[in-house]
This record gives structure tokens, C-alpha cells and sequence, in this order.
């Protein structure tokens, strides 16, 4: 008798377990390329979707004047959010950011209905204006709007040397002045926010990657007193003159630190986007002008230092002198006769200082003004410094050493001219021009010297005498004794020479004459009113801006006896 064969239940078997082998390994085969090839895919969408990293911006450092008088600082604040695919009260929460952050309905609805997890609508905003934000979305039920820890720049003495410090922009990165000229030691290191989304697409985690580190603070040579003071009188004087513009320096001709640099116009740091690019910069350190009748001190000290000229010397002080074809004049075409090099100096007598410079030469004048840092940039630690124009000494013609010599045809910055004018009053001796404390500055060049003691005392007692009878006695200051000189220079124009009726109107002098201890330059751009000259403008607010100086550091008045 035959068995029953068992091959078909086998069979059935083995197609069973060829199916669930087959299956495994089109899952092993398909699991394989998920890890091995498309790993990085998968992981990069699925982070784009779940995560994002935000970076978390330091604190900056703060600015202090040379008393420790807070003038910039980082408070907290918030930035603002929202989480478009969740956001709950869409049209309300528009209703109360644009009331808050007075920003267009239109501008928040493209932000709001974003369809992102994350969208910024503002940054860098007061913590109490955010917290009022919040309390009223709260308030009225929405959800979806997030807020960011993070910090806003404010200037607490506002407009107070803004030209100066310069701002920041959203980012917290400086934008002008100092802020920007150092923003690598004031903003520090920034940190990392994490931010995790669950599936549903909610905010689940905040978490921080890395710590903020933050920025240094910076001490400036600046004293706010000062600043304040004359930054009124560069005010009260443009528009006492109706000039299209002003500027003072105040410098320590001892080190060359920068007490005070005050313009009109300027702006407040805090609004600085309701500002205009021109109001914004620093115009002690970016324009540049004709210094006119200031040079001659440079000039007479180039005559001094190469012996072509004594306190005996007398030269032909009449009007018009002829060099190559052209006619120089004086101020009203007045002739003055023979006149004593003092007298030059005292009167401000153009033909003789001409003549003067003929005996000293363009080498030796052009080696005076290069020694005294003009055509160069000073290295003061501000951005946007210009260099000026001073020609190569192989380029002059004899009208360009006639023209130099009272400073036509070279133009220059105010912080040079302050800086050329401290080494007379220093002694001789040329200083770096800082801003920044002198424990926070680093590879500074060393002073040197451009002249000798005797030469740079003979110039200031020169100097004392053009404010005693000269063209500047409107510049003194009872008891201390002010030296100085005045400029008046007509302003060139591109393709027309110089124009009829545009003035740089200027003031540059020292107290006490005969130790000195406050340098201070007063330059204004086109005076609308009256008398252009130097001396009656910017003569005048230098005695306002310097008598209030010296009350404000307490300097004491020189003795009736002491020598000008």
C-alpha cells in the first residue's frame, strides 16, 4: 500500500519562509540605505523641521568718559517672535505690536502669517515696552508670540558727544564712531539659543548652547564737563553767526589726550535712524579745509627752526607782492610799511610772511609741515580719518610756497591743526592725539620732537601777542592769558578757484600762554552773518567755551606778575 506523499505541505513551507526572507531583506536592503546613504538627508530635514539654532548676542561694553560718567551701556531687553503655524489671535496680536512698536499693519501681517515656526518682528526692544506686549497678549488669549533675552544700546547723556561714539545696529555690531572703531574689544562673543519644535509643531525647549561672553569697557580721555560745554558754544555761536557749521577741539598739549570734541549739527545715538548721513559724521576728523592764516604760526616756525628769521628781522609788510605772474595781497589790501617778523605774526601780514618764506625755502618749509603731521593722518583712534592735502616738495613752484606759506593751496583736518598747535604749546614736542585712555591704548608712536624748547617759547610769546594787540583780543580770557591766532580763508571752489563770500572762519590758541595746559581749536563753515574774520567768530567762542573750561577743571588764574 502507497503513503500519502507530504511534499505539498512542504513545499507551502519553504514559499513561506522564501517570502519572509525576501521580505527581510528588502527591509535590511532598504534600512541599509536609509542609514548608510540617505542618513545626512533624513537627519538635515528632520533638524530643519524640528530645530533651529538662533545666536544669542553679548552684552557690550560699556563707555565711560575720564570720570567715569556712563555714556554708552547695554540694558536688557527682549527681541520678539511668533510662531506663524500656531499663532493663535493673529489679528489681535497685529493690532497690539503695531501700537507698541509703531510699525506699519501691513509690514506685521507679511511677518505674522509667515508660515515658519520662527519669524522675528523686532529687535532689540525696551524690556518694559516687550512685557507690556506680553501682558496684553495675554490678555487677550493669544499664543504663539516668543520672546528672546537679549540687550539694547542706550546713550544716557543723548546727544552728548554722538559724533563721537558713533551707534549700533540690530545686530548689536557698531555702525559709526568709537562703536564701530572698536567693536571687536566692546561686543564680546555672542552665544547660541537652541530652539526644538515637537511634531504637533509647538515650542517645546529653549536651550542654551553656548554662554555670551561679554564685551570689554572702553575709558576715554573725553570729560563730559567739558564736552557739554562746548558743545553749548559750538551751538550758540552757529547760530549766533549763522554759520552752515562748527566744530571745537580741546586737547592736553602735555599728552594729547582729547578732552573734548564738539560739533553742530549733531544727532541723538538713541533715534539715530532719524538722522542724515551728514549730521552723523565727525567733522574733526573727515573734512578737511584751508587753514589760512592759522599757518603762518608753522610757517614762522620753520623760520625760527632753519635761522631765516629773528625778533630783529624786519621785512617789506606793503600790499602786494608779484610770484610768477600773480599778485598776493593782504587782508583789505592794507599796507603795513616795514614791519618786525613779531608784527607779521601779531597782524597776520600776508606779503611779509611771503617774503619770509622765500629765505626759508620749499624743502624746509614742506620738511616743518611734514614734521608736523600735516598730509598725514594722525592716527587718532576714530574711523573715517582723512589725510589732508600737502603736495610733494619736488611739485612746488614758487606760487606754491607763496600760497602754502599762508595756508592756501594745503588743506587739513581740525584734529591735525590742534595737534600742530599743541606742539607749540608743548614745548616743541608733537603728541599722538588719543580719545582712549592711555592704559587701554596699544602700539602708540612715541612724541617727538619738531622744534627746540626755545624755538617753541619764542612762537608762544608771538602767539600771546596777537590776542594782547593783534587780531585775536577778542579770544582773552581775564587772568589767564590766552595766545593764540586767528584764520580767515576763503573757500575754494572745484573749477571756479575761490568762491566770493564762503569763508573758514578760525580760531586757534592756548592758555595760560606761558604754560599752557589747555590747547583748543574753534572752526566755522561759512558765517552768514556779518564779519567773516576769525577772530570776531570763532575768536569768541573760544572765550565763552575755554573761560568755562578752566572754571570746570579748576584752573588757577596766572599771577598778575607772571610773564606773557
Amino acid at each position: 500500500m502507497t503513503r500519502p506523499s507530504d511534499s505539498t505541505p512542504l513545499r507551502r513551507e519553504r514559499l513561506i519562509v522564501a517570502a519572509i526572507l525576501a521580505c527581510m531583506l528588502v527591509l535590511i536592503g532598504r534600512l541599509a540605505q536609509l542609514q548608510a546613504v540617505q542618513s545626512a538627508d533624513w537627519r538635515a530635514r528632520a533638524s530643519g523641521i524640528q530645530e533651529q539654532t538662533i545666536e544669542l548676542p553679548a552684552q557690550r561694553g560699556s563707555i565711560f568718559d575720564s570720570n567715569g560718567i556712563l555714556l554708552a551701556v547695554d540694558v536688557k531687553g527682549k527681541s520678539i517672535a511668533v510662531d506663524g503655524r500656531n499663532l493663535v489671535g493673529g489679528e489681535s496680536l497685529i493690532d497690539i505690536l503695531s501700537d507698541a512698536l509703531g510699525l506699519t499693519r501691513a509690514k506685521l501681517r507679511q511677518l505674522v502669517e509667515r508660515d515658519s515656526y520662527f519669524t522675528w518682528i523686532e529687535r532689540n526692544v525696551d524690556l518694559d515696552v516687550a512685557l507690556e506686549i506680553v501682558d496684553r497678549a495675554d490678555a487677550a488669549g493669544i499664543r504663539g508670540l516668543i520672546l528672546v533675552d537679549t540687550w539694547t544700546r542706550r546713550y544716557p547723556q543723548g546727544s552728548l558727544a554722538s559724533n563721537l561714539l558713533g551707534f549700533v545696529g540690530v545686530d548689536g555690531a557698531g555702525l559709526e564712531g568709537l562703536e564701530l572703531h572698536y567693536d571687536d574689544v566692546l561686543r564680546g562673543h555672542a552665544g547660541s539659543l537652541h530652539i526644538v519644535e515637537g511634531r504637533d509643531g509647538r515650542t517645546y525647549e529653549l536651550a542654551t548652547l553656548e554662554e555670551a561672553v561679554p564685551g570689554r569697557d572702553l575709558h576715554l580721555t573725553l570729560d563730559a564737563r567739558v564736552q557739554s560745554i562746548c558743545e553749548a558754544e559750538i551751538d550758540r555761536g552757529t547760530e549766533r553767526f549763522a554759520a552752515e557749521s562748527g566744530f571745537i577741539v580741546v586737547l592736553d598739549p602735555g599728552s594729547g589726550e582729547i578732552l573734548a570734541m564738539a560739533q553742530s549739527p549733531r544727532y541723538d545715538p538713541n533715534h539715530f535712524a532719524a538722522s542724515e548721513a551728514a549730521t552723523r559724521r565727525n567733522l574733526a576728523v573727515t573734512t578737511v579745509f584751508e587753514p589760512g592764516s592759522t599757518f603762518k604760526v608753522f610757517t614762522g616756525l620753520a623760520a625760527l627752526a632753519a635761522g631765516a628769521a629773528s625778533l630783529e628781522d624786519r621785512f617789506d609788510g606793503n600790499d602786494g607782492v608779484r610770484v610768477t605772474g600773480h599778485v598776493m595781497h593782504n587782508a583789505d589790501n592794507v599796507s603795513y610799511g616795514t614791519v618786525s617778523f613779531g608784527e607779521i605774526i601779531e597782524k597776520s601780514i600776508n606779503t611779509a610772511m611771503i617774503r619770509v618764506a622765500q629765505r626759508v625755502g620749499s624743502d624746509r618749509l614742506h620738511e616743518m609741515l611734514v614734521a608736523l603731521g600735516f598730509g598725514q593722518r594722525t592716527g587718532v583712534e576714530l574711523p573715517g580719518e582723512v589725510a589732508g592735502i600737502l603736495r610733494p616738495a619736488e611739485e612746488w613752484v614758487p606760487l606754491d610756497l607763496a600760497a602754502t606759506a599762508i595756508g592756501q593751496s594745503v588743506a587739513v583736518t581740525g584734529i591735525q591743526l590742534a595737534r600742530a598747535v599743541s606742539a607749540v604749546a608743548s614745548g616743541g614736542i608733537l603728541h599722538h592725539p588719543s580719545i582712549i585712555a592711555a592704559d587701554q591704548l596699544a602700539d602708540v608712536s612715541a612724541p617727538r620732537r619738531v622744534a627746540s624748547e626755545e624755538q617753541a617759547a619764542l612762537m608762544r610769546k608771538l602767539l600771546r601777542r596777537v590776542v594782547e594787540t593783534g587780531t585775536g583780543t577778542l579770544a582773552e580770557i581775564p587772568g589767564f592769558r590766552v595766545a593764540g591766532k586767528t584764520g580767515t580763508a576763503q573757500k575754494a571752489a572745484p573749477g571756479v578757484g575761490y568762491s566770493a563770500g564762503k569763508y573758514t572762519s578760525l580760531f586757534a590758541g592756548f592758555l595760560p600762554a606761558d604754560d599752557p595746559a589747555l590747547v583748543a581749536l574753534v572752526v566755522l563753515d561759512e558765517v552768514g552773518t556779518g564779519t567773516p574774520s576769525g577772530g570776531y567768530t570763532a575768536g569768541q567762542i573760544f572765550r565763552s567755551a575755554l573761560s568755562q573750561t578752566a572754571t570746570a577743571l579748576r584752573l588757577a588764574p596766572a599771577s598778575p606778575s607772571g610773564s606773557p
